[in-house]
């Protein structure tokens, strides 16, 4: 049985644990059209010509996106209260997608490359 503290609510997708200011969230992978639009969103908050309005709509959508990849409310409590404290940034949340990474990168086997043993 998968302890509760690790259960996904959700079990067509992966979870991973992420560590959070010394707290360990469980967080379950977003789906290719949810990392397009942080993409999106994250290069119209950096643009000089965004508005102020704008910008904010489009790290409160990051923040939305990101909060949605929690799988237990007492993580997004938790997330929530550091962010009402001023100590969760945006940075601090990064982890909930690079935590994935490449899956097939990590299963390719490494090929070992070197140079040929010479014959003499």
């Amino acid at each position: 049985m998968i302890p509760t503290m690790t259960a996904p609510l959700d079990p067509g997708k992966e979870t991973r644990i992420v560590d959070v200011h010394g707290r360990n969230v469980v967080v379950r992978q977003l789906n290719d059209a949810q990392l397009l639009l942080i993409a999106r969103e994250a290069r119209l908050a950096q643009s000089p010509e965004t508005t102020s309005e704008r910008r904010l709509v489009a790290v409160s959508r990051i923040f939305d996106i990101l909060e949605n990849a929690i799988v237990q409310d007492a993580d997004k409590e938790y997330l929530m209260d550091l962010t009402v404290k001023g100590t969760l940034t945006l940075t601090d949340m990064t982890g909930f997608i690079s935590v994935f990474g490449d899956a097939e990168e990590d299963e390719k086997p490494r090929a070992r490359r070197g140079r040929p043993a010479k014959r003499t």
